[in-house]
């Protein structure tokens, strides 16, 4: 890397006199300086240093005789005495740059960079055309890490000089040194390009090749490099991580046993060896190599958290669990971790655990498809039906897919029976229905679906599912005896039933349930008038004004899914209901769906222009969004049909603040 000049040849004397004073050098000094330089052409050192000690005994005050003999002294290793002569030349010449150069040349050898680097500035103050030097204090700063200052004189040199092949790579070098792995590639680059038979940097590039993820040229690189130091443990191990992350395994695993076997010590390097293992299906090595590791790096939390990925792949979720929740706790930031834990929590049923977890995860990835699937089984699993159907629902809304709909199906049959249990037949007959209409193959919907109707007295609407429920699974033992049962209760062999779906005889009609559901309304006892409501829709299936006290009540309660259903429903119906498009829009509203909202505020208006509250609304959806403007046209019609004088004033205060 360094350019040394030692001020020794006669060439190089004459250039210095053009800088200083002219030598007086006696004709016998001369005979005898003239004598060494042809010993030391023949390399006879020590004969030329014995001549020129003799010359100086006769002309000590010539610089040329003390350079001559410094530059002796340095060409065989006596650095002491050549800095010796160098310094009484500089007495007699005290502007020599180039005597300047050799001495920091030689102090650089010795190591004793400061003083190497204060002497080559001395030169460059004295004489700083000469370019060359700009090389050495790039060298110089080089080794004394100052990679700023390197790469400013580099850059100067080759300025100069743009064809020195060494200063260009001492300077890729200090870039790659310096953290700069992307311009030291550059410049690499253009230099085995334009030298390819004489590069030999193949170590540096391909590690700064690797450093910017270029993982198969530097794969190449490193190759190279390996041909003249076959045994270099950072080189190899470069190479096996580069074989690595280009997925070539096997490769891989020969260079990290050959690094292995030439330093067992290489500890750090055992937690990317133990990775390769572990994806190689190697798991009992990689646990191996994962303990060496960790018990150097204890605090590691990655470590810890790819052991446990291994014990999960091995199925041992008790180990797996260990050293996840030891993960986990050294770095509770990380995501993967996490989502792990909820899976294996989920994989071993303990889904109170799994269930925190996956909330932790979707705290920080709230759009995550996938856990908040797993999210909706766990709930699921959990018997959490209402939850669960919730949040499938949500999913599916922006990832439709089979199996979660499979899913959604069987959460909507087993709260169905839940609710059977609970003798809620009406509510059980809605999940039911909603099931059948998620999938129409499943027979245990009809087979629920059935038992609710029978329990509510539609005994053709029971007949009809039971027989159903039977054709979709004819092998269950459990359909066949509940149809037969129900045909022998029923006399189905041998009286003839309406095709109704109402029952043939009953202690009470649809009116009296309504009646009663309006009575616990009124008293705000909402579960129970939702089951008198439902019941009442068994009765008369079409009964809208029923419907919508289904899908009000449900609002009421906060369960907007349900009052959506119902309020869609009712709207199947009829298409100009314009109360079920009124409170559709607040549940949506509500839902922060102002988009929607508007849609069903503005139908409202199309079907009766005089609808108030539905141009209120308009505005409140308006003003959510930030439209001011459109907020204050909606609210100046309201204002123009509302008649209340408390509401006028509210109006007008609110148009008041809004035009500001």
């Amino acid at each position: 890397m360094n350019k040394k000049i030692y001020v020794s040849l006669l060439g190089l004397a004459l250039v210095l006199t053009s800088h200083s004073v002219e030598a007086k050098m006696t004709k016998e000094a001369h005979a005898m300086y003239q004598e060494a330089c042809s010993y030391e052409y023949k390399g006879d050192f020590s004969s030329a240093i014995n001549i020129i000690q003799k010359a100086l005994n006769i002309n000590g005050d010539d610089a040329m005789l003390y350079t001559k003999i410094a530059g002796l002294y340095a060409d065989t290793g006596k650095y002491e005495e050549a800095l010796g002569a160098y310094k009484k030349a500089l007495k007699i010449r005290p502007n020599d740059a180039f005597v300047y150069i050799s001495i920091g040349n030689i102090l650089q050898t010795m190591g004793d960079y400061e003083n190497a680097y204060n002497s080559f500035m001395q030169a460059k103050e004295i004489y700083p055309e000469y370019k060359y030097n700009y090389l050495n204090i790039a060298n110089i700063e080089y080794q004394r890490k100052n990679y700023k200052n390197a790469i400013e004189y580099y850059t100067t040199f080759l300025n100069a000089y743009p064809e020195h092949k060494e200063a260009g790579e001492n300077l890729a070098n200090v870039y790659y040194a310096s953290g700069n792995a992307e311009k030291a590639c550059e410049l690499y680059s253009m230099i085995y390009k334009k030298y390819p038979s004489a590069f030999k940097d193949y170590a540096n590039y391909g590690m700064a090749l690797f450093d910017t993820k270029q993982y198969k040229p530097a794969s190449e690189m490193l190759t190279k490099a390996l041909e003249d130091n076959a045994d270099n443990e950072a080189i190899i191990a470069k190479l096996a991580l580069s074989y690595q992350n280009l997925g070539e395994n096997e490769k891989a695993l020969e260079k990290f046993q050959k690094v292995f076997e030439l330093n067992p010590k290489l500890v750090a390097l055992k937690f990317d060896y133990a990775n390769l293992l572990g994806n190689m299906g190697k798991y009992s090595d990689a646990i191996e190599q994962y303990k060496a590791y960790i018990q150097e790096f204890p605090n590691d939390a990655d470590a810890y958290k790819n052991l446990g990925l291994v014990y999960k792949n091995m199925k041992d979720y008790e180990l797996a669990l260990f050293n996840l929740e030891k993960s986990y706790s050294k770095n509770p930031a990380d995501q993967e971790t996490k989502k792990e834990l909820a899976l294996c929590y989920h994989q071993t049923q303990d889904y109170v655990k799994a269930l925190k977890y996956y909330n932790l995860a979707l705290a920080n990835d709230p759009e995550n498809y996938e856990l908040l699937a797993n999210k909706a089984l766990t709930l699921h699993a959990m018997s959490n039906y209402v939850t669960a159907i919730e949040l499938y629902k949500q999913i599916l809304d922006k990832h439709p897919n089979d199996r979660l709909k499979q899913n959604l199906a069987a959460a909507n049959i087993a709260y169905g029976f839940d609710l059977y249990d609970k003798q809620d037949y009406g509510q059980a007959i809605l999940y039911f229905e909603d099931a059948i209409d998620l999938n129409d193959k499943e027979a245990s919907a009809y087979f629920g679906y059935a038992k609710a109707n029978e329990k509510l007295g539609c005994i053709e609407v029971a007949k009809e599912n039971y027989l159903k429920a039977a054709e979709l699974a004819p092998d269950n033992t459990e359909y066949k005896t509940a149809l037969t049962a129900f045909m022998n209760s029923n006399n189905i062999e041998t009286a003839k039933l309406n095709a109704s779906s109402k029952p043939q005889s009953t202690d009470v009609s649809a009116s009296d349930l309504i009646k009663k559901g309006d009575e616990a309304y009124k008293l705000r006892k909402y579960d129970e008038a939702l089951d008198f409501y439902t019941k009442a829709v068994v009765y008369s299936p079409n009964d809208q004004n029923t419907m919508l006290k289904i899908a009000n009540t449900y609002k009421l309660m906060g369960n907007n899914t349900k009052a959506l259903t119902f309020y869609d429903r009712l709207l199947s119906l009829n298409s100009s209901n314009s109360d079920a498009y009124f409170n559709k829009g607040l549940v949506l509203a509500a839902q922060k769906n102002f988009d929607d909202a508007i849609k069903c505020f503005e139908r409202v208006i199309q079907l009766s222009p005089q609808y108030p509250y539905a141009y209120y609304s308009l505005g409140m959806a308006y003003e959510q969004k930030g439209d001011t403007s459109k907020a204050l046209e909606y609210y100046y019609l309201y204002s123009g049909l509302e008649s209340d004088e408390t509401m006028q004033t509210e109006i007008k205060k609110k148009i008041k603040t809004l035009e500001g």
